[in-house]
């Protein structure tokens, strides 16, 4: 629940603002998704009341016999009560992409740079780079063909697969990566999902990662790994190309996102490119956002539903007042151990030079070993103690940075027990006109299972970030932050 210093009395309204706006949610959403997507559902609706055959985008369903293939429209049953969603309607706009023609058997000249891994930026900026089709996928949790997955056998029952478009583990996007168009002028393929990859391409020529990669100069070199890459597929003339499927990410934790520098030779091309300057949140993630501003924004900011997209820097402008710090408990518990034991480095943009709060290796004598001081350092900086969190923020607060900071939104996985306390802490050490969490958040059904993206969108417009350098929750924000210019001192680490 909010508080506010002087208004802790004050749970009866807050509570009744929560009521308020679940009761206007779900009209809402249903409203404004219906506009972003008029034509793609418009489509899907006649296909399926009249039957008929569009050349474009076969019926769903259909009495008469036809040459043309169909294309199936997932209808989503009723639900036993309590289950996630299996967001069909939105796998449904995504197989109806324009530049998927379902009546071709063979792809168009270039078509078809897939593979099976989730690094869906740095893979379709090597698609970019190599002229093809960058083959976005579903986040998938659990490919064993079942709806719903157990996770990590907590009993939390969550969907097996999201839709890109929709959700994705931190990429619930609306993008060029999921096959919106380019800017005017860039004549670069589509992206198109992977149903329709698989429909063109049944035969496909696959590459294995540890092939290419075993005679790079430099295997951490993002530069390098990509233009080996794009060299390849340049000079293919095979259409449909993938990686294996059991051949690992093309850009591993191991060799690229928790290896410091690594990013750094890719950098200045990667954030003029596309995929970060044309970055959107999607409607499902945008309106999650408006519905809750005024936990972190003031009324006088303008609503993301209704402003037309132009580019990422301009539509995640910097929200004057608030700093977001990310506080991760629940697996971190043992997760920072770990990162000790294998002395692990702060992940991808995080550990850039000239950022604030640089963190430091300490040395070691064993890999899969260290000393009770080390992991004590590795503790402090990646599950700090409430009074540690406390002490953080009043010390990043007095920064000229953050001048005129009066607001604070905590994300976190923690229990309400936990957040409680801390916000208790915070409140006492210092004046704040708001102090709130993701537990917060007022969400609907489907916006529940993509809270972290609520999350992400808060964090990349915070005036101040506190973050975890450890997670690439943090790192993804700070991607953002830095590719559209903030100030590298508003972005800080435990």
């Amino acid at each position: 629940m909010r508080e506010c210093l002087n208004c802790r009395s004050q749970a009866v309204g807050v509570q009744g603002r929560h009521l308020y706006i679940a009761a206007g949610l779900t009209f809402v959403l249903s409203c404004y998704f219906l506009v972003r997507h008029f034509y793609a559902l418009q489509e899907v609706l006649t296909a399926t009341a009249t039957a008929t055959s569009d050349p474009i985008l076969p019926a769903a369903t259909s009495e008469t016999v036809s040459d043309e293939p169909e294309l199936e429209v997932s209808e989503t049953p009723p639900l036993p009560k309590g289950l996630p969603p299996l967001y069909s309607a939105y796998h449904d706009v995504e197989l109806r992409l324009p530049q998927q023609d379902w009546t071709q058997t063979e792809p168009a000249p270039a078509l078809g740079w897939g593979n099976a891994v989730q690094e869906h930026i740095l893979n379709a900026y090597l698609a970019y780079k190599a002229g093809r089709s960058f083959v976005f996928g579903n986040f998938t949790w659990n490919d064993d063909g079942s709806p719903y997955s157990d996770y990590e056998g907590s009993g939390k029952i969550i969907p097996s697969q999201y839709p890109t478009p929709c959700s994705c583990e931190v990429l619930p996007i609306y993008s060029p990566i999921v096959g919106e168009p380019f800017a005017p002028g860039d004549n670069a393929p589509l992206a198109v999902s992977r149903d329709y990859f698989d429909h063109l391409c049944p035969n496909k020529v696959e590459f294995a990662r540890q092939e290419l990669h075993a005679n790079l100069t430099s295997p951490n070199s993002v530069a390098e790994i990509t233009e080996k890459w794009a060299s390849l597929l340049k000079n293919l003339d095979e259409s449909c190309v993938q990686s294996t499927l059991d051949s690992g990410p093309i850009y591993s934790h191991h060799d690229v996102w928790g290896v410091r520098m690594s990013l750094l030779d890719v950098w200045q091309d990667l954030k003029q490119s596309p995929f970060l300057t044309q970055f959107g949140w999607s409607p499902l993630v945008e309106l999650a956002f408006d519905t809750n501003r005024d936990l972190f924004a003031s009324s006088t900011e303008p609503y993301l539903s209704s402003t037309p997209f132009t580019s990422n820097a301009e539509r995640y402008s910097p929200i004057p007042g608030l700093m977001a710090i990310h506080v991760r408990r629940g697996d971190y518990a043992t997760h920072c151990r770990t990162l000790a034991m294998w002395s692990e480095d702060f992940v991808s943009v995080n550990a850039f030079p000239g950022m604030r709060d640089p963190f430091v290796v300490p040395p070691h004598e064993e890999w899969g070993n260290n000393t009770p001081e080390n992991v004590e350092v590795y503790r402090r900086r990646c599950l700090p103690t409430i009074e540690e969190i406390v002490r953080k923020v009043a010390e990043v607060r007095a920064e000229p940075e953050a001048r005129g900071v009066r607001r604070l939104y905590i994300m976190t996985n923690g229990s309400p027990e936990y957040i409680a306390e801390l916000k208790d802490a915070l409140h006492e050490a210092g004046s704040w006109e708001m102090i709130a969490s993701s537990r917060d958040l007022v969400l609907s059904w489907e916006q529940k299972y993509v809270s972290h993206a609520v999350d992400l969108l808060v964090a990349q417009r915070a005036q101040v970030l506190l973050g975890n350098g450890f997670s690439t929750l943090t790192s993804n924000a700070v991607m953002m932050r830095m590719a559209n210019g903030f100030p590298t001192g508003s972005t800080r680490f435990w």
